[in-house]
């Protein structure tokens, strides 16, 4: 930083055309002028200006010199301007990811109005139902299920999950009813393994607050939300799914909720995104878009 300085009080000094006029320009005194040409001169070993009372004229290597110089602090100023704009204006690619049966039916339609109303930006959506290292894999913001345990990131909760177990009626004309979560064991229950699902253990909690824990089986096992819900919705067995992704199935009666008197734990979704400071001006853009239509991300 300390040549750059020097490098810039010499090309201000040969476009004033003197010392003096470099003086008022940069608020610096005519012998700091001085100096940081002297400086330059003794690290290269060759005479830059040649000075004396009536004036100051370049010498050959001053002259190459100032040439190179005017280039290439031009070109970093640019840089410098374009990277501090990124605070101030949304620019460059914007990169989302989300689970893939809220990226598909909620998230989707909200990013593709947002790009529409951001031309400048090219926005990235990717889908799927894992873990997402959001500085390793250069995401810029997760719509995910559960809070991080990462510090140095930062969550918000966007929309409340509550889950419910369900089955098909056509799978129930083959089965009985559970009544409680042990009889749970004693039914084909279809399995989601993949991040944030609860995979084949299933922790329910009754009325009085007590915790059933069932450790499910079943031959049907996938890492994909979308084709659990086509499972259940055949009748190929039991599921535990986000409420919101079967509510118009459950009202339909499609699906047919299961032991009513036991709650299964929520997972809600957040909004993360890292630092808290300096966020670039496209990451702010997309949060605050998400937060004013949150209500259309939970009933789209």
């Amino acid at each position: 930083m300390k040549r750059i300085a020097e490098f810039t009080v010499f090309v201000a000094v040969v476009k004033a055309g003197s010392l003096s006029e470099a003086s008022r320009e940069l608020n610096l005194s005519i012998a700091s002028i001085s100096k940081y040409v002297t400086r330059i001169e003794e690290q290269l070993g060759v005479r830059l200006l040649l000075r004396n009372s009536r004036g100051m004229r370049l010498t050959e290597e001053g002259a190459d010199l100032y040439e190179k110089l005017d280039k290439l602090l031009a070109e970093l100023n640019t840089a410098v301007q374009s990277v501090s704009s990124s605070r101030e204006t949304p620019q460059g690619t914007l990169k989302i990811t989300s689970t893939i049966a809220l990226g598909r039916n909620r998230v989707a339609p909200l990013v593709s109005e947002f790009a529409a109303s951001h031309r400048e930006l090219s926005v990235q959506l990717f889908l799927g139902d894992r873990a997402v290292d959001l500085i390793g894999e250069d995401i810029d913001v997760a719509i995910a299920i559960g809070e991080p345990q990462d510090p140095t990131l930062v969550a918000k909760r966007i929309m409340s999950n509550p889950c419910c177990i369900c089955a098909s009626p056509k799978y129930l004309k083959r089965k009985r009813m559970p009544k409680h979560p042990m009889d749970l064991k004693a039914h084909e229950c279809l399995i989601l393994d993949c991040f944030g699902s609860f995979k084949d253990n299933w922790v329910l909690t009754d009325e009085r607050g007590g915790h059933h824990s069932v450790k499910v089986s079943g031959s049907l096992i996938t890492d994909n939300s979308e084709t659990l819900k086509e499972w259940v919705l055949d009748g190929y067995g039991i599921a535990l799914k986000s409420q919101w992704d079967i509510q118009d199935h459950l009202e339909s009666g499609d699906l047919v909720p299961l032991l009513p008197k036991y709650k299964a734990p929520d997972l809600d979704f957040f909004m993360v995104y890292a630092g808290r400071d300096l966020v670039p001006a496209k990451t702010r853009a997309f949060i605050d878009f998400i937060e004013n239509n949150v209500d259309r991300l939970a009933h789209l």
